[in-house]
C-alpha cells in the first residue's frame, strides 16, 4: 500500500498550502459541501470502522409534502442537501419549503413556504439545498425557490428580511429578461464575501429556446453586482464558437448545478451544462462555449479567469452536472491548488484552480463526425490522460448483459440495429448506443474529497442509452427518440454489471485505489448473480472516522463503506430512495450524526418521501 508516501504527500501539501480560508466549525456543515470547497468531508471521527455496525436511528421528520402533492404539479424529486450550522439543521423541499429542525431532536424550529400553496407550475422538482451568509454578526439563509425567486430569511425565525430585494427576496426572472420566463431554481447560491452568485435551469428539449445568465447579487440590498453570459453576446469573448448568430436567443447552457468558491483567490467555480438541444446541433455549428465548460470567474466582478470546455458542440447531453471539487494535492513532490470536476463523461478533469491548466495531459482526440445530414459534430474531443475513466466507456456486443442466455440473444439482436463505435458516437437517424448515458458516468451529487489521505470518492451510473434523431417540421429541423434506456426484456441493463459503482482515486497520482459495486438487485442475488450495482442518484461523503457514507440506489439502502478498501461495513433500509448526500455533525448532545434525505425520486421510480432520518451511536 501507499499509505506512508501519501503521508508525505499531505505533509508536503499542508506546509505549502492553507486551506481555502473556511472557517467551518468541526461539528457544523455549513455549506453545501460542508465548506465552500465542495470536499464534504468531516473531521468528527467518533463512528469509526471498528463501530459503525452500532449505528441506529436517532430521529425522523416529515416535511409535510407528501399530504400536498395531491394539490401540487410536476415530478417529485427531492435530494435535499441539509445545512447543519449551531445545532440547527436547515433544509428545503421540492415545493420550495425551507424548514428550520432542531438537529439533535428533529424538533421542527420554523417553516417558510414562499409559494404559499401555489401549486407551480410543473416540471421536474428538484431543490438540493440552501445556502448561509454569516458574516459581520448577520444570519441570513438564501432560499432558491422554483418560480425564479430569491429569498433572504432570518436564519433564527425564517421571517424575510424586508432589506433584502422586493420585502425579502429577488425575482430573478425579471433580472434576466423574457429569455429566462422558465428559469427555476434549484441549487443553492455561491457566495463570497458580500456577494450572492446564483445560476438557473432551464427546458433543454427540442421545443426549448430560452436563454439564461448567471446572476450576482448584494447580499444585504438584492441589487445586481453583475453578470455573467454563458452563451457569449456578440462583443465578448467566445461568441465567435457560435457561427453566424447561432448563439443568440440559445437555450441551455445554464448553471443549473453547485458553484464552488475559493476565499484565498477570490473566485467562484461554475459548471455549466449542454446547449439547447441536446441531440442535434446543425442549427448551432462551432464549438459552442461556454457549454460543457468548467468556468473560472472573479467572485466580485464577474471578470472571466479560465475556462476548460470538457465537450466540443455537445451531442450526447454531457452536461458539467456538479460541484467542482476544490483539493490541495501534491504531484511529484509539488503541492498544486487544484479542481477535480467530473463529468457525465465518466472523467475526473483536474486542473491547477489558479490558472486552469491541467495537471496532466488533456488530449484532443478524434471522434467519427458521420451524424446527421446537416449537423456539425466537432472533429475532435479532450479526454483526460489521468486519471482513468471512472465509467465504462462506449459498448460493444461482447459487453452485452449475459445474467442469462436469453437476455444476451434478445440483447444481440436489439444491438445490430444500433450504432455503437464507442464513447461520442454522434447520434443517427438509425439509432446510435450512448455509453455512458445521460445519465452519466456521474451526475449532479459528484465526488466527496479526504484532504488527509489525497482521496476522491465518485459513484456512477453503467447504463447505456440511445438515441435516435429524425428530421422534423419544429424550429430545429429536427427532433429526438427521447432519453431512452438500453435495456433488456426483464428491465434491467443491456450492458453487462456493473450497473453502478462507487470509485476511489488517488488524485496525488491520478490512478483508481478501489472501485466497488453500488446497490444491488436482491432477486439476482439470490439467483446466484454476483452483486450487481443499481442506477444511481445521489451521492457520497467522507469523515475522519475512515467511513465514505452513501445512500443513492435504487435499492433504498444507506451504506458505510471502508474509506480504504471499499468494503461495505453497514448498511440500512430507508423509507424510500435516499437520492441525496448525506451529512455529519455533532449534535448538543456530544454524539456524531449521519443525517439524509429519504424523499424518493418518481423519475426514477422509487417512491415518493418526505422523510429526513438521523442516526448515531447508541
Amino acid at each position: 500500500m501507499h499509505y506512508a508516501r501519501r503521508s508525505l504527500w499531505v505533509m508536503l501539501a499542508a506546509l505549502a498550502l492553507s486551506a481555502t480560508a473556511e472557517d467551518v466549525p468541526p461539528g457544523d456543515w455549513a455549506h453545501y459541501g460542508r465548506e465552500r470547497s465542495g470536499i464534504r468531508y468531516s473531521p468528527l471521527d467518533q463512528i469509526t470502522r471498528e463501530n459503525v455496525a452500532r449505528l441506529e436511528p436517532a430521529w425522523t421528520y416529515h416535511t409535510g409534502d407528501l399530504d400536498l402533492m395531491h394539490t401540487k404539479k410536476g415530478t417529485y424529486v427531492f435530494e435535499c442537501t441539509p445545512l447543519v450550522i449551531d445545532g440547527v439543521m436547515y433544509i428545503i423541499t421540492p415545493y420550495s419549503r425551507a424548514i428550520a429542525i432542531d438537529a439533535t431532536t428533529g424538533e421542527e424550529r420554523w417553516v417558510f413556504d414562499p409559494m404559499k400553496g401555489d401549486p407551480g407550475e410543473g416540471g421536474i422538482l428538484a431543490a438540493r439545498g440552501v445556502s448561509a451568509f454569516t458574516r459581520g454578526g448577520q444570519r441570513k439563509l438564501f432560499v432558491p425557490a422554483r418560480d425564479g425567486r430569491l429569498f433572504a430569511l432570518d436564519m433564527d425565525t425564517g421571517k424575510p428580511i424586508a432589506e433584502f430585494g422586493e420585502a425579502g427576496f429577488v425575482n430573478l426572472r425579471k433580472i434576466i429578461g423574457p429569455g429566462g420566463s422558465r428559469a427555476f431554481l434549484s441549487s443553492p447560491p455561491a457566495i463570497f464575501e458580500d456577494v450572492v452568485i446564483q445560476g438557473f435551469g432551464l427546458p433543454d428539449g427540442p421545443a426549448d429556446l430560452e436563454s439564461t445568465h448567471l446572476v450576482a447579487l448584494d447580499a444585504h440590498t438584492g441589487k445586481v453586482i453583475w453578470n455573467f453570459h454563458t452563451i457569449p453576446l456578440p462583443d465578448e469573448f467566445g461568441a465567435d464558437t457560435w457561427e453566424g448568430d447561432s448563439g443568440q436567443g440559445r437555450g441551455g447552457t445554464n448553471v443549473w448545478s453547485v458553484m464552488s468558491v475559493d476565499p484565498e483567490l477570490g473566485l467562484v467555480y461554475l459548471p455549466a451544462t449542454s446547449p439547447t438541444f441536446d441531440f442535434y446541433g446543425g442549427d448551432r455549428p462551432g464549438q459552442n462555449l461556454f457549454a460543457n465548460s468548467v468556468i473560472a470567474l472573479d467572485a466580485k466582478t464577474g471578470e472571466r479567469r479560465w475556462h476548460l470546455q470538457t465537450v466540443h458542440h455537445d451531442l450526447w447531453d454531457y452536461d458539467l452536472p456538479a460541484q467542482p471539487v476544490l483539493t490541495n494535492i501534491v504531484v511529484d513532490g509539488k503541492p498544486i491548488r487544484a479542481l477535480a470536476q467530473i463529468g457525465k463523461t465518466g472523467f475526473v478533469y483536474v486542473l491547477n484552480r489558479e490558472t486552469g491548466e491541467p495537471i496532466w495531459p488533456i488530449e484532443e482526440r478524434p471522434v467519427h463526425t458521420d451524424g446527421v445530414a446537416k449537423e456539425h459534430v466537432w472533429p475532435s474531443q479532450p479526454i483526460p490522460t489521468k486519471p482513468p475513466p471512472f465509467a465504462k466507456q462506449g459498448l460493444t456486443v461482447d459487453e452485452l448483459s449475459n445474467i442469462d442466455p436469453e437476455t444476451n440473444a434478445y440483447l444481440r439482436n436489439q444491438f445490430a440495429k444500433y450504432r455503437s463505435d464507442g464513447v461520442f458516437t454522434p447520434p443517427t437517424e438509425q439509432g446510435s448506443i450512448v455509453m455512458p448515458g445521460f445519465h452519466g458516468g456521474g451526475n449532479w451529487s459528484g465526488g466527496c474529497y479526504n484532504p488527509e489521505t489525497g482521496l476522491f470518492y465518485v459513484n456512477s451510473t453503467e447504463l447505456a442509452c440511445m438515441v435516435q434523431v429524425r428530421p422534423s417540421n419544429n424550429r430545429y429541423g429536427h427532433d429526438t427518440s427521447g432519453w431512452l434506456r438500453f435495456r433488456g426484456p426483464n428491465g434491467y441493463p443491456g450492458n453487462a454489471p456493473p450497473w453502478g459503482q462507487l470509485t476511489a482515486i488517488d488524485l496525488n497520482q491520478g490512478k483508481i485505489e478501489w472501485q466497488v459495486p453500488l446497490g444491488e438487485f436482491e432477486q439476482l442475488t439470490a439467483k446466484g448473480v454476483p452483486v450487481t450495482g443499481q442506477e444511481n442518484f445521489g451521492g457520497p461523503c467522507v469523515t475522519a472516522g475512515g467511513l465514505v457514507f452513501i445512500a443513492s440506489t435504487l435499492d433504498a439502502h444507506l451504506r458505510a463503506f471502508d474509506a480504504r478498501t471499499g468494503e461495505i461495513l453497514w448498511k440500512t433500509k430507508l423509507p424510500t430512495g435516499g437520492h441525496a448526500i448525506p451529512v455529519s455533525y455533532l449534535g448538543s448532545d456530544g454524539r456524531q450524526y449521519i443525517a439524509i434525505c429519504a424523499g424518493g425520486h418518481t423519475k426514477l421510480g422509487t417512491p415518493a418521501g418526505d422523510t429526513f432520518l438521523a442516526f448515531a451511536l447508541p
